[in-house]
């Protein structure tokens, strides 16, 4: 141990800061767990790392005299529990938030520094420091320290680790070992690794549905591979056949007066059991009915009741899966044998959706046959993990706040909407609260719950909505007409045809947002990811988007006359037919956009980077393009009359049948470019770089072509009469059939040279 600052630096402060007169433990507990709390969320990893050293070891905070206060408080009244309990709940604070957000190398470090610190036996000079150093060596010899060292190892990277959520339930469920801290963790932990598979679910789908970027590589939560997408809409098929939630309901209520011997007799019908003699429906169903048949049978003559209904269900679900909790059950292993463990997600389900309650038995039970399997191979459990995956993917589909719809695509028409699933496209939505048709005015929206919300055709014009979750939210028809969404999350939420005029979404996450139609007519956007969003025929007259990223977004045939898009990241963005008339595109990136047919008239394309963009057919009129780089790019039958190219790299470009007719090409690069056809009338091409540019057939008339380098330039049928050549390099080009009549700046002998060679 170390000296650090010690409690009497600070003995002689009031306590009124925050404090009672007399010092309360909890109070003390509270102070750290909120500095913690706060700062885990603000804060690098590192930097908490480092106080929660100075804290727990060297009883020395910077940050905070108060935290200081607190635990030397805490030291002082010998309250050796309290620090212990405020010492772990820290520890699974930091574990817990490190774990989610993916920082499992800190995670390590933590576990690494609690282990230096265990090995360190020196004797601190100062009182409080001695008395720490004793009771972190007793902490560290405590189950609970091992119970910390064993939820930071669960990051390790085996298969099981995918299965986190489950095998964490026998942490806080039939568990008297472990404290309520422990168990509150453990349970926490569980739900928002469920909630981020939901979410990444969501977001895989999103990017299935995707038109853009179609090589671009998908992250899947699942081990199902692509196939994920057409077992989705197997089972959504299938539930629109027969809806799971209406026969769990209509069951409820027809056996609700029933004895238990009735009940027991009608529950194989509802499993949908009863009709199928094929193999292994006839199995399951006679292994079902048998364990039926002597189940409770001492109950059999009363009305069925809630609790019944659980313990039945239990012990279906044990048959279902494990009866020993250790090995999996017959039937159990028979369905996944089959290669399709469908069937037996299904039956669980329809338990489950007649008794919530056993819904934990069921991931108990689970939860035991990954444990039971945890130390094999992958390649060992490939029926158990198939199984948990589609698990996974079916109770997150029926269960969970996330719904999925099937959509025929209208210009695609399928034989059977049973069998054929190419035609239709998979789109989700979180089932959050249904506000619709609520007066919202005057309310403080930013204290609800608004992921996945239902907010169609509200009025939400000039609300204050900073920092808020509103990812999956449906808000098409919405006004939010000069709102502040500043900061605000809106991944994969649905603004179809919504009203943000004037609105004010600074550093947004619009990532994958439907903005098709929608009115942002002079909004801020500064700063704000629209990656891959849509704003098919978006109009975005004036609207600013200084430093904003579109990377991939689907602008097509949108308005933006006006905007600001300095700086922006537009790489891959589809930008057909889009208008943006006298836009500022100052310093975008461009590369591989799609700008087919779009009005770039009296755009600033000054320093932007557009090599590789298709901008066949496009109106690029008075465009301000200096020091563009479009190497690469597409630029046939574009209109360039009037435009500044000036020291623009135009290498390999594509300029055939452009109309460059007045443009001012100074220093610009051509070398390899192809600008065959192109009218190139009265241009200034002073100090180009022409060297093996393809000029056949072009028009050049009347051009500036002054100490310009056509070293192999192509130049037949190439129009030249009037241009000004002087000092460039002509001797070396192919002038076969190039018409030439009263060029300046030619010498004698230069004009005598290239008449020989037509």
């Amino acid at each position: 141990m170390t000296n650090g600052c010690t409690y009497n630096d600070y003995q002689a402060e009031s306590y009124s800061e925050g404090y009672a007169t007399i010092p309360d433990p909890e109070l003390d507990q509270e102070v750290i767990y909120q500095f913690f709390l706060k700062s885990i969320h603000q804060w690098e990893p590192k930097k908490v790392l480092d106080e929660f050293e100075n804290i727990f070891i060297h009883l020395c905070c910077p940050e905070s005299e108060q935290v200081v206060q607190a635990i030397n408080n805490i030291i002082e009244s010998k309250r050796e529990l309290s620090f212990r309990n405020t010492l772990k709940r820290v520890c699974y604070i930091l574990i817990n938030n490190w774990y989610i957000n993916r920082k499992h190398n800190f995670v390590q470090q933590f576990i690494e520094l609690l282990e230096e610190t265990k090995e360190d036996e020196s004797i601190a000079i100062a009182p409080n420091l001695n008395r720490l150093g004793s009771w972190l060596r007793n902490f560290f010899k405590t189950s609970e320290y091992q119970a910390i060292k064993n939820c930071a190892l669960k990051s390790k990277k085996d298969w099981s680790h995918r299965y986190t959520s489950y095998l964490l339930v026998p942490e806080y469920i039939n568990n008297e070992d472990n404290s309520h801290e422990q168990k509150e963790f453990a349970r926490n932990l569980s739900k928002q690794l469920k909630d981020k598979y939901k979410f990444d679910l969501a977001m895989y789908v999103a990017r299935a549905n995707s038109t853009t970027m179609l090589g671009e590589k998908r992250s899947n939560p699942t081990q199902l591979g692509d196939d994920v997408i057409q077992l989705i809409k197997r089972t959504i098929s299938a539930q629109r056949i027969s809806s799971y939630n209406q026969q769990a309901t209509l069951f409820l209520r027809d056996t609700q007066n029933l004895s238990y011997a009735d009940f027991k007799k009608t529950l194989p019908q509802y499993l949908m059991l009863s009709g199928s003699d094929q193999f292994p429906i006839n199995k399951v169903r006679e292994k079902l009915n048998k364990k039926l048949n002597i189940l409770y049978t001492h109950y059999e003559e009363r009305v069925i009741n809630k609790g019944l209904i659980i313990r039945t269900c239990n012990r279906l679900i044990e048959t279902l899966t494990t009866e020993d909790s250790k090995t999996p059950s017959p039937i159990f292993s028979l369905l996944t044998s089959q290669g399709n463990p469908l069937t037996l997600v299904i039956l669980l389900l329809k338990i489950v959706l007649i008794c919530s309650s056993a819904r934990t038995y069921l991931e108990l039970c689970i939860s035991k046959l990954i444990q039971q399997y945890q130390d094999y191979e992958e390649n060992q459990c490939k029926r158990l993990i198939h199984f948990l995956e589609v698990f996974n993917l079916v109770f997150t589909i029926f269960t969970e706040n996330v719904q999925f719809h099937l959509v025929r695509v209208p210009e695609e028409k399928a034989s059977s909407f049973v069998t054929s699933f190419d035609s239709c496209r998979i789109f989700c939505q979180s089932k959050g609260p249904d506000l619709r048709g609520i007066n919202l005015k005057g309310i403080n929206l930013g204290s609800l719950e608004l992921r996945g919300a239902d907010l169609r055709d509200s009025d939400l014009s000039e609300i204050e909505l900073v920092q808020v979750d509103l990812r999956l939210a449906n808000l098409s028809g919405v006004n939010l007409s000069g709102a502040i969404l500043d900061q605000s999350q809106l991944l994969v939420a649905n603004l179809t045809e919504a009203d943000l005029s004037h609105a004010s979404l600074i550093a947004t996450d619009l990532r994958r947002a439907y903005l098709n139609k929608s009115n942002l007519t002079n909004a801020n956007l500064t700063k704000a990811i629209l990656d891959l969003a849509s704003l098919r025929q978006a109009k975005l007259t004036h609207a600013n988007l200084l430093d904003a990223s579109l990377n991939a977004t689907d602008l097509s045939y949108a308005d933006l006359c006006g905007a600001d898009l300095q700086n922006v990241n537009l790489r891959g963005a589809n930008l057909t037919g889009v208008n943006l008339t006298y836009a500022n595109l100052k310093g975008a990136n461009l590369q591989d956009a799609n700008l087919t047919g779009a009005n770039l008239s009296g755009v600033n394309f000054s320093n932007a980077n557009l090599s590789q963009a298709n901008l066949t057919r496009t109106n690029l009129e008075a465009t301000n393009l200096y020091r563009v780089d479009l190497n690469k790019a597409n630029l046939s039958e574009a209109n360039l009359r009037n435009a500044n190219l000036s020291e623009a790299n135009l290498k390999n470009a594509n300029l055939s049948e452009a109309n460059l007719n007045c443009a001012i090409l100074r220093q610009v690069n051509l070398n390899h470019a192809v600008m065959v056809g192109a009218q190139i009338c009265r241009v200034d091409l002073t100090r180009a770089t022409l060297v093996k540019v393809d000029l056949s057939e072009a028009n050049l008339a009347y051009a500036q072509i002054r100490h310009a380098n056509l070293r192999a330039a192509k130049l037949f049928k190439t129009n030249l009469r009037g241009a000004n050549l002087f000092g460039s390099n002509v001797i070396d080009a192919i002038v076969k059939e190039a018409k030439l009549g009263n060029n300046s700046g030619l010498s004698d002998d230069v004009r005598q040279c290239l008449k020989l060679r037509q």
